[in-house]
């Protein structure tokens, strides 16, 4: 998909997929594990002594930011790569899908 928008419109789209969740392998599904995955970078917490301008574009709440890492983690099941459409590995940096 990588229909790419800003990092609130990102938590809009998540927010309305965890009130109607997406049949699974839909485009709607791939496009919320894209969201999930764009607000939860936009959101990681920075160190205290950062500058202003490298803080995250997004504050969650503590209590959303677990339902979130919890919704992405049960999505990863089962992959070894996690939710990465394109099977990217953590550690190895390239796509091992094709190979």
């Amino acid at each position: 998909m990588n229909d790419q928008v800003d990092a609130e419109t990102a938590l809009e789209d998540v927010l309305a997929f965890l009130d109607r969740p997406p049949e699974a392998g839909s485009p709607e599904d791939a496009l919320f594990g894209e969201r999930l995955r764009q607000v939860i970078a936009a959101s990681i917490p920075g160190d205290e002594d950062e500058a202003a301008e490298d803080a995250p574009a997004l504050v969650l709440d503590a209590d959303l930011r677990r339902r979130l890492e919890d919704v992405a983690r049960r999505r990863a099941e089962g992959r070894y790569f996690g939710d990465h459409p394109d099977g990217i590995g953590p550690t190895l940096g390239m796509d091992v899908s094709r190979s």
